[in-house]
């Protein structure tokens, strides 16, 4: 939620009129080393975008991704240092991506303020 605030990925806004916010919820994960014990706790916040409507709620999709650039660095770091890669994972990697047009989004459950009136906006 620290990374979402920071990166002003929505504001809290009173829901318009008419309007129907896209539901989300919380998807949890335990990430573990390579002996089973914990390392972390993920979470991240999804929204329900099955829920919209081709044509009515939107008229096209994109989802930004890491870059091509990004990841021909990382390997090429990897293999100039002599360094075993065993996955990438880059943090907030779509907490970046802009949107064209207005969208609004429920608030995620545990970080509510301000009532059920107040969503989202992307």
């Amino acid at each position: 939620m620290a990374a979402h605030e920071f990166n002003g990925t929505w504001e809290l806004v009173e829901c318009p009129p008419g309007i129907k916010p896209i539901g989300l919820r919380w998807v949890l994960k335990i990430k573990h080393y390579a002996d089973g014990s914990i390392e972390w706790y993920k979470a991240h916040v999804i929204a329900k975008g099955f829920s919209q409507r081709s044509g009515i709620d939107y008229f096209e999709t994109f989802a930004p991704t890491a870059k091509l650039g990004s990841i021909h660095v990382v390997l090429a770091l990897a293999a100039a240092l002599n360094l075993h890669l065993r996955s990438i994972d880059v943090s907030n990697a779509f907490l970046n991506g802009d949107i064209d047009a207005d969208m609004y989004m429920q608030q995620p459950e545990g970080f509510v303020i301000g009532g059920r009136h107040i969503v989202c906006k992307l």
